[in-house]
């Protein structure tokens, strides 16, 4: 969650860690939340955020599966 934006703000971090940010699919759904929030629809972080989500969505879900197949076997 530190490494999302999440809890402090990135944007005065060490630069190490912004770029670490950058692979962590959960900073780009914060980016999308606070733009939806300052009413900002059509930005490319609202874009991003909702394939990072997507993304993170399908990965589990078919992570999952396969752990629940796995163990029933």
């Amino acid at each position: 969650m530190i490494l999302s934006g999440m809890l402090l703000p990135l944007d005065e971090g060490p630069q190490w860690i912004r770029v670490l940010a950058q692979f962590n699919p959960l900073t780009h759904v914060v980016e999308a939340e606070r733009d939806l929030f300052a009413g900002q629809i059509a930005t490319p972080d609202v874009g991003y955020g909702f394939l990072a989500a997507g993304t993170t969505a399908v990965l589990g879900f078919v992570l999952g599966l396969r752990a629940l197949h796995a163990s029933t076997d």
